[in-house]
């Protein structure tokens, strides 16, 4: 099997039977909560690991809900152990939603160089905005932190209304972004590669190029110029 480190897109199941899963789950919720600054803590589908995006509600739920993790906790079949090799049952702190915009909105935009485009409600920012049902400040269980961002009531992509109460009504404006690299090539790096796709692998350098318009219809290019 040849991966290009792309396996860790394929979701994987953690057994709370199996007391490495379960030390593996605390630990990620561990870095998340003893996080200082949310806007550099980021939900990935590589971190949590093999993590599917349609959970990022679980994890949110687990996120702002100290009474969620503790009821995964008492779940797991080694509890004992898992809470002895780690800290999360000794955490108390919940997040609010506005660290949990930071988290998946805010923080992400900064770090991929779009903070000037999206990731905040700010004039002049794309207007990528999502309404959830669901208030902070009222009496809510666990499970409706869950509920509430699973299906957002309602959604607006660049202006363009995509959701109306909880139904998709319109696929949107749609864009491809990418970033347009100058860099200094080596020549010597580059016969280096030639050769290791000659040598080790069973497809092409040019299997790997992507050829402009033929694969980006709507480009939104960020230019990078690298050379100085």
């Amino acid at each position: 099997m040849e991966l290009e480190t792309g396996s860790g897109v394929v979701p994987y199941i953690y057994s709370p039977n199996i007391k490495v899963c379960a030390i593996q789950w605390c630990i990620g919720l561990e870095l998340a909560l003893l996080a200082k600054d949310p806007m550099r803590v980021f939900m990935t589908t590589d971190h949590p690991n093999a993590g599917p995006f349609i959970r990022y509600p679980r994890i949110m739920k687990w996120l702002m809900s100290q009474e969620a993790r503790e009821q995964q906790i008492d779940a797991f079949k080694h509890k004992d152990k898992v809470v002895a090799a780690t800290h999360l049952a000794g955490i108390d702190r919940e997040l609010d939603l506005y660290e949990i915009a930071q988290m998946t909105r805010a923080g992400p935009a900064k770090a991929l160089g779009l903070g000037e485009m999206c990731g905040g409600l700010a004039p002049g920012l794309a207007a990528d905005v999502a309404v959830f049902d669901f208030n902070p400040n009222g009496p809510y269980a666990p499970d409706d932190i869950e509920k509430a961002f699973s299906n957002a009531e309602h959604l607006f992509k660049t202006g363009v209304q995509i959701i109306n109460d909880h139904d998709i009504v319109s696929n949107g404006n749609k864009r491809t972004l990418w970033v347009n690299a100058r860099v200094n090539e080596n020549p010597q790096v580059m016969r280096d590669v030639k050769e290791k796709f000659l040598r080790y692998y069973t497809v092409t350098l040019n299997n790997y190029e992507v050829s402009g318009h033929h694969y980006v219809p709507n480009p939104y290019v960020i230019e990078v110029d690298a050379t100085q």
